[in-house]
């Protein structure tokens, strides 16, 4: 009796286990991040109020590539907020055709704005 419930248990536990780890996101390729992020890099342009202010910074960037080749982004950061809902804002309006193949895919990006480099 006492070995039916161990294995009960442990076919339990195996099936939760094996639940909670299918479920979670899918993490994109090396060449797939490198694509997107060049793609993103060529979208984004220095925002004017960044410039006028002449304020330099990274925003970290998590998003999911959709069905439609569209990005949903899931989290970003940075230590302003009027940037990071200007790269939030333009990387959500982006769509990319060639991309929609890696649907449900996550992306993790660091955007860095420096002035010299615009």
């Amino acid at each position: 009796m006492k070995t039916r419930i161990a294995t009960l248990f442990f076919v339990l536990g195996l099936f939760l286990t094996a639940t909670v780890f299918a479920n979670g996101p899918v993490p994109a390729s090396k060449a797939v991040s490198e694509s997107i992020a060049k793609l993103i890099q060529s979208k984004l342009e220095y925002p004017e109020f960044a410039i006028s202010e002449k304020f330099e910074c990274n925003v970290a960037v998590s998003l999911e590539i959709q069905d439609d080749g569209t990005f949903n982004v899931d989290a970003a950061n940075c230590v302003s907020s009027a940037m990071k809902e200007y790269v939030v804002e333009h990387i959500e309006d982006i769509v990319s055709d060639e991309h929609a193949r890696y649907a449900g895919q996550t992306v993790l990006l660091k955007i860095k704005f420096d002035l010299l480099l615009y």
